[in-house]
């Protein structure tokens, strides 16, 4: 089974998608480290060296390269299942699973990592890429929302407990 974790920076999709693939004895692919081996830097630096464009496109081919492994759990990037093209290669590759952590905590996660997420700008700015993409997030396979405490582990637990079904 291919499973695809979406979400909004800091969701933790990364740490999550490491603890699945584990539970599962299968192969994690973080799609932005991924874009960063390819291009050869920083997700960063690609934003202000190449622009948004190329990141884009070197994500979508990476993701297209991520759904011909036979079962993998996959980390996307925020802003990932927001593009058309990428969704639909999602929905016909494995099932999504929409990491829906609140903006609070999302707030309180991000601060110290702005360096790293460029299109994270001003609070104010995140909110708002926040709010625009969380429509896309909805229309997941399966949406999950860590509870209060529970870690990258636990929440892989329950989510081999949700996916059991699907295979």
């Amino acid at each position: 089974m291919r499973v695809f974790l979406i979400g909004f920076m800091g969701a933790g999709k990364t740490a999550t998608g490491r603890a699945l693939a584990y539970r599962a004895g299968t192969l994690f692919l973080d799609l932005d480290a991924r874009v960063e081996a390819s291009l050869r830097m920083t997700v960063a630096r690609v934003f202000a060296e190449r622009g948004e464009g190329v990141f884009r496109a070197e994500e979508a081919r990476q993701l297209a390269a991520c759904a011909r492994f036979a079962a993998c759990v996959v980390a996307t990037g925020g802003g990932t299942f927001v593009q058309p093209g990428n969704r639909e290669l999602i929905r016909r590759a494995g099932v999504s699973v929409f990491l829906d952590v609140p903006w609070g905590e999302i707030a309180h996660r991000l601060p110290g990592k702005r360096g790293e997420r460029p299109l994270f700008g001003s609070p104010e700015r995140a909110f708002e890429l926040y709010s625009e993409r969380l429509p896309h997030y909805r229309a997941a396979d399966v949406t999950v929302r860590p509870e209060a405490g529970e870690d990258a582990e636990a929440l892989a637990g329950r989510l081999a407990m949700l996916l059991e079904g699907r295979q």
